[in-house]
């Protein structure tokens, strides 16, 4: 069964009827909630039968039962031929199925049973946060580390609401980030990662900070280095990032606040983006601004044109004006500070010479909103409010 991108989800016009509101489409769309209940269901009661007919109660019953197995004789001479030998797998030797150690059959782990980063940094850090103190933690992390920085953010909102904590924290940290480095982030925490991070980097991010570099020798000897994987600032509404190397595809996918730096991106960057202001320091992929209605872009490039890359129904390329100059040359000064990018000094030190190559991407939805309109709306809502104040 084919599918097509209609690429309109932000238009409440789904044509499947699936990200919308609107009834004329959801009409189009058969599926209802209690239809993925009854598969499910359904499958229960068909994994109840055949147990039944096999003798067992539970589903633990038969794990690991590999006595339990045979292969079906149809197929006996088709794996003949074909030199496969499963006799390793059904494990004839053994009694009841593979020797495990546990009754259950199960080997749980101890996710649950022990302390996150985020807890562990809590507990050190519980006295500076009661007091709007600030503390800087180091903590070595792995891939399994995930979410970082999102539960010590909700325990900021939890102890004084929004925007209302004081201090600050810094969490200088080594290895790999598991995914969701830095979501949800909030005011006043500062991820600084040397080493790399996967998926979905400042997720839902509304203010803070986040800044990822490879360790020094390793910059040293390759400066092109992919260091966070996909979907970046994916929904962020505020706070900044700057990346000493290259993300993945869907780079500010629908960011509606957030601003940083990355050196280079795959496909589809700042898709259906709404705010913000983000600088691509080298190369992007296709499908570029795809659905963008709001925020800017900055891309460097040398030796690729953009028009081939960025998605001319949504965006317009054209070149930077003083203030775009100042803005940009302002964001690399602070990636440099932040991540001591050699690329980003590169820019620098050449500046007058190097500042040809960017290009400013702008959203044509941009070119048809009337500001001063808005403007007045707003000035008239603060009134209204005051008036019945």
């Amino acid at each position: 069964m084919g599918c097509v991108m209609a690429r309109q989800c932000h238009l409440n016009t789904c044509p499947a009827g699936i990200a919308t509101n609107d009834e004329k489409f959801m009409k189009k769309f058969k599926g209802e909630a209690e239809n993925v209940s009854n598969y499910l269901e359904k499958i229960t009661q068909e994994l109840r039968s055949e147990l039944s007919q096999m003798g067992y109660i539970h589903l633990q019953s038969i794990i690991g039962r590999t006595d339990l197995l045979k292969i079906n004789n149809t197929y006996k001479r088709y794996l003949k031929g074909r030199g496969l030998n499963f006799d390793i797998l059904l494990n004839k030797n053994a009694k009841k199925g593979l020797p495990l150690q546990s009754d259950m059959k199960v080997k749980y782990t101890d996710v649950r049973q022990k302390k996150t980063i985020d807890e562990e940094i809590i507990d050190e850090i519980r006295s500076d946060l009661l007091t709007h103190g600030h503390a800087v933690v180091y903590k070595n992390i792995q891939n399994t580390d995930r979410a970082i920085g999102t539960r010590i953010s909700g325990e900021i909102a939890y102890l004084f609401g929004r925007n209302n904590f004081k201090g600050s924290i810094q969490c200088r940290l080594f290895g790999t980030a598991g995914q969701s480095f830095g979501a949800f982030l909030s005011k006043g925490i500062e991820l600084r990662l040397k080493g790399i991070a996967n998926d979905y980097v400042g997720k839902g991010m509304s203010s803070g900070l986040i800044t990822i570099r490879m360790p020094e020798m390793i910059r040293r000897q390759d400066k092109d280095h992919t260091v966070i994987g996909n979907v970046a600032l994916y929904g962020a509404t505020g706070g900044e990032v700057f990346i000493a190397g290259r993300g993945g595809e869907r780079f500010a996918v629908r960011n509606s606040g957030a601003s940083g730096i990355v050196e280079g991106i795959g496909n589809h960057g700042c898709e259906y983006m709404t705010q913000g202001t983000i600088i691509i320091l080298g190369q992007i992929g296709k499908n570029f601004g795809a659905g963008m209605t709001g925020g800017i872009a900055y891309v460097y490039s040398k030796n690729k044109r953009l028009e081939n890359y960025i998605n001319a129904d949504f965006v317009n390329e054209v070149d930077l004006g003083i203030k775009d100059q100042n803005l940009v040359l302002r964001f690399i000064r602070n990636h440099i500070f932040h991540t001591d990018s050699s690329m980003g000094k590169r820019i620098v030190d050449n500046w007058d010479h190097e500042l040809q190559f960017f290009r400013k991407l702008k959203p044509t939805a941009l070119d048809i909103v009337d500001l001063d309109d808005i403007y007045n709306l707003h000035v008239a809502d603060r009134i209204n409010v005051m008036l019945n104040e």
